[in-house]
């Protein structure tokens, strides 16, 4: 059975699963708007639980769920939850800009679901300088409206997407706040770790929550730190990633890589998801744009552009320079986790067409 909210509030650190793949939305139609696709939404969800995944996030900015409209977000956490997924958690992220009714009415649909877990993020309404206790203010009757639900809650750090960050000192500060006992986790991508996800590790209020790396080139010193930062030596670092939606199976093995504490190959494997991190990355400052790979899995378009040959060029070029084989392999994999990508063919070679 999939863990419940009443388990991850009671130990996040045991409970809360170790990675979470920040779900690509798959779309049809055309422009100027796309829609989303429910019936390949339904597949890639039960593609991604077939590989072992442990947990979805849906609505993820990477997968541009903070351009859709709210009906539109809570048509796609009704459609994830049709999906046949198994043990495989699902989560919600929501918005404050769209406003405290509009997000009751998510959460009641999340809760309605049995979502177990409710992630929110800044809002991109804040000034650029808003100060912490601004932050906390903005997030608090979300975080009180989501407890009342009995959802457990993760606060979320992208300021690519929110304007601004969500910084440690804030974080402790909700925890302070009505349903703050049901804050289980904080998501963090951002491009400096000394300034982010080094400072959620270290910081002594919030020592019971897991620290979920989302800025993927940080992930293995992530997962090195972890255990140093509790009490117990346990994983305290886990990862929400984009790029996992892509790269599935590679992911899966720098995790089984890191639970043997084979550092190295941790680090020599996360040096090719590094590469087509970079491929999709058009300056450095700013994420990826994942979206490429979302149009090379036969997962649509963007909702509202259209992805180049020259971007989805560039993405092969990385995936076929990479230096080890069994890299190339698995994400090759990963990118055909459907079986019908419009490069099939071409990812079946570098695959070996060996299914491994």
């Amino acid at each position: 059975m999939p863990l419940s909210s009443a388990e991850l509030i009671r130990d996040p650190i045991g409970c809360y699963p170790q990675a979470t793949v920040a779900c690509f939305d798959p779309t049809r139609g055309d422009l100027p708007r796309r829609q989303l696709d429910e019936t390949r939404t339904r597949k890639f969800l039960e593609r991604l639980d077939e590989t072992g995944a442990p947990a979805a996030l849906i609505a993820s900015s990477t997968g541009q769920g903070h351009l859709r409209t709210v009906d539109e977000l809570a048509a796609w956490f009704r459609c994830a939850a049709r999906a046949n997924t198994r043990d495989m958690l699902l989560m919600g992220l929501l918005r404050p800009e769209d406003g405290i009714e509009d997000n009751q009415r998510l959460l009641d649909v999340l809760a309605e679901l049995q979502y177990p877990v409710a992630f929110v993020r800044p809002g991109t309404d804040l000034p650029a300088q808003a100060s912490d206790e601004a932050v906390t203010e903005s997030l608090a009757p979300i975080i009180a409206a989501a407890a009342d639900r009995e959802l457990a809650i993760g606060l979320y750090s992208i300021p690519d997407v929110s304007g601004l960050p969500l910084r440690a000192e804030s974080a402790a500060q909700l925890l302070g706040c009505d349903g703050g006992d049901h804050i289980v986790a904080v998501k963090v991508t951002e491009t400096d770790y000394e300034t982010s996800t080094a400072r959620f590790l270290e910081h002594p209020a919030l020592s019971r929550l897991k620290i979920v790396q989302g800025w993927d080139p940080h992930l293995s010193r992530a997962l090195r730190d972890g255990p140093r930062f509790d009490a117990e030596g346990r994983q305290r670092a886990g990862i929400t990633s984009g790029l996992m939606s892509l790269a599935v199976y590679q992911y899966l093995h720098i995790l089984g890589a890191a639970d043997r504490e084979d550092w190295d190959e941790v680090a020599a494997a996360q040096q090719s998801t590094d590469a087509i991190f970079r491929s999709m990355q058009d300056d450095p400052r700013h994420f990826a744009d994942l979206q490429r790979a979302k149009f090379m899995m036969g997962l649509g378009h963007p909702l509202t552009g259209q992805i180049s040959n020259q971007q989805v060029e560039r993405v092969f070029e990385a995936l076929e320079h990479l230096p080890r084989h069994a890299d190339r392999q698995r994400i090759a994999r990963s990118l055909d986790l459907m079986g019908d990508s419009p490069f099939h063919d071409r990812l079946g070679l570098l695959r070996g067409n060996t299914g491994a």
